[in-house]
């Protein structure tokens, strides 16, 4: 299976979505923009953001690129069960439409 040729914006939605939610709960409600860099999750997106920025296709990078951050938030102790559901929604999502191909979810699980 091919992956869909709006992949790239396929994960930006996916960052938004995310990252707006975690701004609006009580843990980050204070932080600033400035603040995420020092955030891990929020960096970790905020570099992905740039990855995306500099790439045509979504076959330029490896799925851990993209998958990695909402993989942190899925792990994070520090994230609510909605935040949490938010990023295993992406991570459906992302595995739905076909944007981690066969070959990819093979190499996924040997890294688990």
């Amino acid at each position: 299976m091919t992956s869909p040729s709006n992949g790239i914006y396929i994960i930006q939605g996916e960052i938004s979505l995310v990252v707006t939610a975690m701004r609006r709960t009580s843990r980050w409600s204070s932080h600033s923009q400035r603040d995420d860099d020092g955030d891990p999750l929020f960096s970790s997106f905020s570099q992905l953001k740039d990855v995306l920025n500099t790439i045509t296709e979504l076959c330029e990078i490896e799925p851990n690129a993209f998958l990695g951050p909402f993989l942190e938030v899925i792990r994070s102790e520090d994230t609510t069960g909605p935040i949490t559901g938010l990023a295993l929604t992406s991570v459906n999502k992302f595995l739905s439409y076909g944007l981690v191909g066969q070959y990819h979810h093979v190499s996924l699980r040997m890294q688990s």
